[in-house]
C-alpha cells in the first residue's frame, strides 16, 4: 500500500517484524491494546482509543520510514483521511492467530 505523507513524500507500507514488534511494545501488550481500541472506559472515565489508535500508526510508519521517527513525528506524518486505510492494511497484515479471527475484535477491526 502506497501513501503520501504530510511532508509530501511517498512511503510504501509493508507488513514487517519490526512493526509487529513495536505493536508489541505498547504498555500491557497487544490484549490491551485491543482493549483499550475498543473505547472502554477507564475509572476516570477516559478511554484510550485515540492513543491506541496512534500507536498503531506509529507502528507501521516508523517500521517502513528510512529514518529513525519518535512516536510524535510518525504520528504527525499521516494525514487524517489516510488513518483509516492504514489502520485497515495493519488490521489485514497482522496474523490471524494475533487479531483476526478474535470474535471481540469486530468492534476493534470497526473502530479503528
Amino acid at each position: 500500500m502506497e501513501i503520501q505523507l504530510k511532508n509530501g513524500e511517498k512511503l510504501i507500507l509493508e507488513a514487517t517484524s519490526l512493526m509487529l514488534e513495536y505493536i508489541e511494545d505498547y504498555k500491557g501488550g497487544i490484549d490491551q491494546l485491543l482493549e483499550d481500541a475498543q473505547g472502554k472506559k477507564d475509572e476516570n472515565g477516559y478511554t484510550r482509543s485515540m492513543y491506541a489508535t496512534n500507536q498503531l500508526l506509529y507502528a507501521i510508519i516508523a517500521s517502513n520510514y528510512d529514518k529513525p521517527l519518535t512516536y510524535r513525528q510518525a504520528v504527525r506524518l499521516v494525514k487524517l483521511e489516510d488513518a483509516d486505510k492504514i489502520l485497515d492494511f495493519i488490521i489485514k497484515s497482522i496474523p490471524s492467530s494475533n487479531i483476526t479471527e478474535n470474535k471481540e475484535t469486530t468492534e476493534f477491526q470497526h473502530r479503528i
